[in-house]
């Protein structure tokens, strides 16, 4: 609450946002348009209803924007760090917003969103994301904006004309000549009143630096001139200061926040801090900004914006001369992104050039994300890349990381080769170290495959630098981990975790690293069929997401998804996940934000199997055509080849043979037993899936003896190998082929060896996959073996089996059950004195139900 607040219940009344779907405050600056929005907020919030709130400005893009609100909802009471940010909704940045609207409609409860300064967002796709919530949020949502101005790009009408809006403006939040009165307390003279009423126009801003002005004793000069700020500020604010406070006051203006040691290290005077506490004028314009135990404060943003503007038409030099000492400031804490946005507001792009390349160029990526290094590869110019060649490099990892293969590859090719011979100085050692990342992302994230000779070469650099006792801890661990990716994508798992072991040694504080490591470690036990270890480590690496996202505010989208999608394959891997089925399409965040080879695997395996779960079988298909497009169109190999193999396994499953037949054939696939179990050039994700669409495509032709030595080979690898995921899917297959061939008594020997690997590993999906085959197996099972230890565990499988053929289940909250028990007979008033709840909340529910009954009316429910 804003100090000297006047409480109008009238005016709290119309704007409280939960009356209506959206709720608008329109007003020039300074009439208290955040005050009262706030206020709004808090009186919800005290009454028990969710209110969250964020704050806009010109660099919320889209990529950020959305995360911000995820955030934001988040603390107002919406658990959303245990879904995946980039989940389910497949229009472009939206994906994370459509968790957002999705969580709010389970909330169960109505739920506001407010956003101040709403004018300052300009990015046309930032405003579709509220026209997202806007149009198709749920009816327990309610939006409140602050703003001077609309944005051209939010359209209003719509909701105006069917009454779901209401616009308070500048009239309507003018102070009255009884709220002036009760601002200043009741003390001000009749005289005085009608003075100030005149002099202020009502405008509450106005009001509140006249009171302050009062209250040092010194009344103010000059008109206030409504509606400009800029005469306003000039008249009312900084004509009270002496030279060296204003001079003190513009320079805040170059601040997006601070702290004392970073005002005095800049400014170069140790009592800047208490100068500013000092001034009476600036009291409820400074205001706390809450950053754990560091205290920090920041000008309001009317103020800022006018002192920074007014800082450089009176000196330019100094206002950039200002941000340029910032930017160095900030740079030694370690703030690389922000200080080389200071450093461009210095008009000194080689200076943010310098500040990423001594922060390690390229090493920004392990520590802070692949957001953070794109952000800093926008900020750099041509000039200090022309000037610094290992920031070339920087930009050809960004350009990879957002999945721009053939520019990266080109950018690449104009690279200098890097020293790297026994007589190689310290800054040929970095370049060369800068040169193997950037071919490692390019191989991560542009996908290289496993034996091409991107990869062969690249590891041995990385081996021969790790080896060289030339190398910080840091650089060290860096290198390591990335070798334990290439040898994960090999399926040498021993060693990944011994490299895994030594990286948590060098790299211990690096949480990013960290969190990677753990979801490395995951997949291996998963895969190895450890389904309790790759739990724990998955939520292991949960954990550490939350103290990041936390720590920074935000966590880095891919992040998110990679712990996610890990956690939904083993899900749907133990057949343990919800049966509502997900909406067609690949979400765009997989697709446009850059993605590793090890994410898409994880993500293409939930994103098919998901919908073949809930017997979606077009759906499946269409996922997995759009994948294979969209990765022949940007040439990445091994993506393109593992979608190749994922579709073709759908297109047999649909009953399209020649298709796949065909399909296999232009996909340029593997014609030989050996080319399909092969791990030498192709990483053991592609050698499963390959293997296994070749063998079904064997099946669907009768090709019974080929697809069966195919089989025994997969099978025999994966058993030397300790892939138990692989194991079971190949015995699954080869009780399909065998009861296919009419061979029972082979069947049930692949059965029971199927059920003693269930014991350790509960992987029910492989087989319930193939229960239009494999079900009357089990049931053979039981005629046969009456005594055996596995009839538990076969009984569990064969009940899966019918559960997918039954259709998926309803699962009701106990809430929902509550209203169903109340429904017959009794109208909505009824059922919410007997409930506790609202009306509204009585029909919320309701409406829930009848979408989810598929019914339109309390008779058919």
């Amino acid at each position: 609450p804003v100090a000297g607040y006047v409480h109008r219940p009238e005016l709290l009344e119309r704007a409280i946002p939960t009356r209506r779907r959206l709720t608008v405050l329109r007003a020039s600056g300074g009439f208290g348009k955040t005050t009262l929005l706030a206020e709004c907020c808090r009186r919800l919030r005290e009454e028990g209803v969710a209110a969250a709130w964020v704050s806009l400005d010109e660099r919320d893009e889209p990529a950020v924007l959305d995360v911000y609100i995820a955030l934001a909802c988040h603390g107002a009471g919406l658990n959303l760090l245990d879904v995946s940010s980039v989940d389910r909704v497949p229009i472009g940045p939206e994906s994370r917003i459509g968790v957002v609207v999705r969580e709010i409609q389970a909330f169960d409860k109505p739920f506001v969103i407010a956003f101040d300064e709403l004018e300052r967002l300009k990015n046309p796709d930032s405003l579709s994301l509220l026209t997202f919530l806007l149009e198709r949020g749920p009816s327990n949502l309610h939006l409140a904006v602050a703003c001077r101005e609309m944005p051209d790009g939010l359209d209003l009408t719509s909701a105006l004309l069917d009454g779901r809006a209401e616009v308070l403006e500048t009239d309507d939040l003018r102070f009255s000549r009884a709220d002036i009165a009760r601002f200043f307390d009741l003390r001000l003279s009749r005289r005085a009143l009608a003075k100030e009423t005149e002099r202020s126009a009502g405008w509450p801003f106005a009001l509140r630096l006249i009171r302050n002005s009062m209250e040092r004793g010194a009344a103010g000069d000059g008109d206030i001139a409504q509606g400009f700020v800029r005469n306003w500020i000039e008249s009312r604010l900084v004509a009270n200061l002496d030279r060296d406070d204003r001079d003190l006051v513009l320079n805040l203006g170059l601040f997006g926040w601070i702290d004392a040691a970073l005002l005095g290290e800049v400014l170069q005077r140790d009592d800047a801090m208490q100068r500013l506490q000092s001034m009476s004028v600036l009291v409820g314009l400074l205001e706390p900004v809450r950053d754990g135990a560091t205290e920090r404060w920041r000008l309001h943003p009317l103020l800022r914006e006018y002192c920074a503007e007014q800082r450089f038409r009176e000196d330019p030099e100094r206002f950039h001369d200002i941000h340029r000492r910032i930017a160095a400031v900030l740079a030694k804490r370690g703030d690389t992104v922000l200080a080389m946005r200071h450093a461009i507001e210095g008009a000194d792009s080689l200076l943010a050039g310098r500040i990423l390349a001594r922060a390690g160029g390229l090493n920004l990526w392990f520590r802070e994300g692949t957001m953070a290094l794109r952000e800093a590869n926008r900020l750099l110019s041509g000039e200090a890349i022309a000037k610094m060649p290992s920031l070339k490099l920087v930009r050809c990892a960004a350009l990879a990381f957002s999945g721009h293969r053939d520019e990266a590859l080109d950018l690449y090719g104009e690279c200098p080769h890097p020293n790297r011979g026994p007589g190689a100085s310290d800054t040929d050692l970095e370049y060369f170290v800068a040169d193997c990342l950037v071919r490692a992302a390019t191989v991560l994230y542009a996908g290289f495959p496993v034996g091409s000779d991107w990869l062969r070469p690249l590891s041995s650099d990385i081996e021969l630098l790790a080896r060289s006792g030339r190398l910080d801890a840091h650089t060290r661990g860096y290198l390591e981990y990335l070798l334990s990716t290439f040898d994960f994508l090999n399926g040498d798992f021993d060693a990944v975790l011994e490299r895994l072991s030594l990286v948590r040694e060098l790299l211990l504080r690096d949480e990013y690293i960290v969190l990677y490591g753990e979801i490395l470690r995951g997949q291996i036990e998963f895969v190895m069929g450890r389904s309790g270890d790759a739990r724990l480590h998955y939520r292991r690496a949960r954990g550490i997401a939350r103290r990041i996202a936390r720590k920074y505010d935000l966590l880095e989208p891919m992040a998110a998804a990679s712990y996610e999608y890990a956690l939904k394959e083993l899900a749907l891997e133990c057949d343990r996940t919800s049966p509502v089925a997900e909406p067609p399409g690949v979400p765009r965040a997989l697709l446009n934000d850059g993605l590793t080879f090890s994410l898409f695997a994880s993500a293409s395996n939930v994103l098919i199997d998901t919908r073949l779960r809930t017997g979606s079988v077009d759906q499946a298909l269409a996922v997995a055509d759009e994948l294979l497009a969209h990765f022949r169109r940007v040439g990445a190999t091994a993506f393109m080849r593992l979608s190749a193999a994922l579709r073709i396994s759908v297109l047999v499953i649909a009953g399209r043979d020649r298709d796949a037949e065909r399909a296999w054939l232009r996909d340029g696939l593997p014609r030989t037993l050996a080319g399909c179990v092969d791990l030498t050039a192709q990483s053991w994700r592609e050698m499963e899936a390959v293997s296994e669409a070749r063998a079904r495509l064997l099946m669907a032709g009768k090709w019974f003896d080929e697809a069966r030595e195919l089989l025994g080979e997969l099978l025999a690898m994966a058993a030397r190998r300790r892939f138990r995921r692989i194991e079971m899917r190949a015995l699954a297959l080869l009780i399909m082929l065998e009861q296919s061939d009419g061979k029972t008594d082979a069947s049930l020997r692949h059965l029971l060896e199927y059920l003693g690997l269930f014991a350790e590993s509960p992987y029910a999906w492989p087989l319930v996959r193939e229960r239009v085959t494999c079900a009357a197996v089990v049931e053979r099972f039981f005629e046969l073996h009456p005594d055996s230890p596995h009839r538990k565990t076969a009984r569990s499988l064969l009940s899966a089996m019918r559960r997918m053929d039954d259709g998926p289940e309803l699962a009701f909250g106990e809430r929902e059950r509550q209203v169903i028990r109340l429904l017959p007979g009794r109208r909505d008033k009824e059922i919410a004195a007997a409930l506790g709840l609202s009306v509204h909340g009585v029909r919320f529910h309701l409406r829930k139900l009848f979408v989810r009954l598929g019914v339109s009316n309390r008779t058919e429910a």
